[in-house]
């Protein structure tokens, strides 16, 4: 199993921002779908999916990929 090394800085930034991306996804199902398992089946899967993308984020941030977010204007 590889370590890995990322800033407590960068690991806060990243939980933040994918959080705020899943709330709203998750709340668009709510709205678009009527049937509470096709609710529940969405939201499990989107779940699962965001955590895959946090788990490839903290690689990509290991080997040398920072993850920016865009400045403020």
């Amino acid at each position: 199993m590889e370590e890995y090394k990322i800033t407590e800085k960068f690991l806060d930034d990243i939980l933040t921002k994918t959080s705020r991306t899943l709330v709203g996804i998750v709340c668009k199902r709510f709205e678009i779908l009527e049937n509470k398992e096709d609710i529940k089946k969405s939201v499990k899967e989107l779940i699962y999916e965001n955590a895959r993308n946090i788990k490839e984020l903290i690689k990509s941030f290991n080997c040398g990929v920072e993850f920016k977010s865009k400045p403020k204007e």
